[in-house]
């Protein structure tokens, strides 16, 4: 996590991601908002201290809670940035902080903040063991979908390098299907189980240390791979760190023997010092058998005084608890049924949670519930085709295009109707600001994002004609505005790949599009000048296709029907509506000349990156550092001369 919170949390561009008063973020909670710079600055070096003072067991009680409070602080105040691993770290730093893990081998014990201890609660291990035993076997579960078991998520993830071995046997689409879906389904699901068991633990451990470090080079998911790894360990008995150091110690002793043993022949059988051997040993038994002699006798002495002093304090205690009033329930039973009753409360809840989604109606897309607790890691892959959001002033009935990336930190919200929600919103207030207020008071806002899942047609996700500002959005009701999956066209994937074959290959700059549309829908299009040989072909369905006027187009409407096709001109735009009673389904082929202009032959990339992936880090570490310093002086500063 030292390493994590400069990197994937954001601390080395937390100037970016919070000092500009004008960026719209997503809480999960209205009410708790991201404090301003520089005072988010302190949050983070409270985090990274937090973390640093669990790594060493200092303070490790206030260390713990002061990290899981700045960690989930920063967790709430913007959702677009979550992840699974994300929702992981914050659950791991709440359960250690109710845990005591600074009993032994910590600095708390060597300063005499706490007293070492052997031996700790079971619960201690076993809710953390079953937190990562969720972690797999939950993404097992998500991944027994009809979309990841027929081999559309993720798809062509397999011409990674690191699948060459399994290409020695499998052919590039095998290894997709069988490797990357049904493997890693079955591992997922199982792995957990593998590992508990004493009998295959070792076997799983390496499987599961092989599958961690092949992510770590197919995804960008920060420390998430390494974690793992770290945790790996759980699933052995809980004293194996003892066993290893006294295996260590055992062997150490037995070098430290024939060491001694060779240096004391070496030294009697010199010429200088001559050493009765026989003699030696024989005044050494002697002395030892004196010795074991005295020590019996101070050991039964030593008993027997502990024995009387024992049955003394047995007396005094029962004569003062004979003098205490009776409590009707002792403190620690207490306590332990608290303890059981939370630690229930943690199963039930983490069992619960991904499959809560029929409650949390209003985080529901074409997926169920947020991105972050559902543990559905990498069964949707997102293409994002375009976005469109449109301002209307509607006192002078004017018309406003908004880049979508110019408020928002990234395009995770283009995704999920809730945010979509929350950044009209946002651009309601940031126009506020910057424009006239008779205007702010009387706008619409439209937003129109196409998309594609798992390699379906691009289609709209949202219905561009609400204005997002008088709808409303409840955490607990459907999305109004949300449009369905247009799951009729899923018999068409299969067609789509072999059509995407096709037009990629005639030539290293040919492309396609799919899209798919509702009835009495349209869509505005603009080619870019760089695009050639641009066709649009019909698949399903009947449009009217609407050019804008030029010299090849006089601005009338055509009516494109199925297997029908228009040639169309760069630098131009057009619109197609659905004017038939199903779902249209169509294509846009093209040349990309700009990627033949622009073309580099540049070096390959090496495959592990290591040396460059910790400069990187070290480089945000020291990033961080700095502005850290920088901005907890402008606190100080502010508090002690503009108080």
């Amino acid at each position: 996590m030292l390493f994590d919170i400069p990197d994937e949390r954001g601390g080395a561009m937390m100037e970016q991601r919070w000092g500009n008063p004008l960026m719209c973020h997503f809480p999960l909670i209205p009410i708790i908002r991201a404090v301003p710079m520089p005072y988010m600055a302190l949050v983070y070096a409270a985090l990274w201290f937090g973390a640093l003072g669990i790594a060493l067991g200092y303070r490790y009680r206030l260390s713990a809670w002061l990290f899981t409070i700045c960690y989930w602080y920063l967790f709430l105040i913007e959702k677009s940035f979550w992840n699974n691993h994300s929702y992981l770290f914050g659950l791991v730093g709440l359960l250690l902080a109710c845990t005591e893990a600074n009993c032994y081998w910590s600095l708390d014990v060597y300063l005499g903040y706490c007293k070492s201890r052997k031996t700790v609660p079971y619960w201690n291990y076993f809710i953390l063991k079953y937190q990562f035993f969720i972690l797999y076997f939950m993404a097992g579960m998500k991944k027994g979908t009809v979309e990841w078991l027929t081999g559309y998520s993720v798809q062509n993830l397999s011409e990674h390098w690191v699948f060459n071995p399994f290409k020695l046997i499998l052919t590039t689409a095998q290894t997709d299907y069988l490797i990357v879906h049904w493997f890693v389904f079955v591992f997922d699901l199982t792995v957990a189980l593998w590992m508990m068991w004493s009998r295959t633990r070792h076997v799983a451990m390496v499987f599961c240390a092989l599958f961690h470090l092949m992510n770590s080079r197919l995804f960008s998911i920060g420390m998430f791979p390494w974690v793992c790894l770290a945790t790996m360990p759980l699933f052995y008995p809980f004293d194996w760190p003892k066993l290893i150091t006294s295996y260590a110690e055992t062997q150490a002793a037995k070098v430290k023997g024939v060491f001694r043993k060779y240096i004391c022949s070496s030294v009697l059988n010199s010429n200088y010092i001559q050493c009765p051997s026989y003699t030696l040993q024989k005044q050494f038994t002697a002395e030892e058998k004196t010795d074991e002699g005295s020590d019996k006798n101070n050991v039964l002495n030593g008993e027997a005084e502990k024995i009387n002093s024992d049955n003394e304090l047995k007396d005094l205690e029962q004569k003062t608890n004979n003098e205490r009033p009776q409590h009707k329930h002792d403190w620690k039973v207490v306590k332990k049924y608290i303890t059981l009753a939370f630690i229930g409360f943690h199963i039930l809840t983490q069992a619960f949670l991904p499959y809560s989604h029929f409650i949390t109606k209003g985080y529901n897309n074409w997926t169920k519930g947020l991105y972050g607790y559902s543990w559905d890691m990498m069964i949707h892959t997102w293409n994002i085709e375009s976005v469109v959001v449109k301002v209307v002033d509607n006192i002078n009935q004017e018309e406003f295009f908004i880049d979508p990336s110019f408020y928002t930190p990234n395009d995770r919200w283009t995704r999920h109707g809730d945010m979509v929600h929350q950044y009209a919103q946002c651009l309601k207030e940031r126009v506020g600001i910057l424009g006239n207020h008779d205007f702010y008071f009387n706008l619409s806002v439209y937003v129109d994002v196409w998309c594609s899942m798992n390699g379906r047609f691009t289609q709209r996700m949202f219905d561009y004609k609400v204005d997002l500002l008088e709808t409303p959005w409840s955490p607990f009701q459907p999305i109004s505005y949300l449009m369905p999956l247009l799951d009729e066209a899923l018999s068409w994937r299969d067609v789509l790949r072999e059509k995407e074959k096709d037009v990629h290959s005639w030539n290293n700059y040919s492309d396609v599009v799919f899209i798919a549309d509702f009835p009495g829908y349209d869509q505005e299009k603009y080619l870019p000048p760089e695009l050639t040989n641009i066709t649009i072909t019909v698949l399903n369905g009947t449009v009217a296709f609407q050019p804008e006027l030029s010299r090849y187009m006089n601005a009338q409407s055509y009516r494109v029907k199925n297997g029908e096709h228009i040639k169309l001109e760069p630098g131009t735009s057009h619109k197609i509506i659905n004017i038939g009673a199903s779902p249209a389904f169509y294509m846009y082929t093209f040349a990309n000349g700009s990627e033949a202009l622009n073309f580099k032959d540049s070096p390959p990339k090496p495959k592990l990156p290591i040396r460059q992936e910790l400069l990187r880090r070290l480089r945000n570490m020291v990033k961080f550092a700095r502005i850290v310093g920088a901005k907890v002086f402008e606190v100080f500063i502010q508090l002690k001369f503009c108080s």
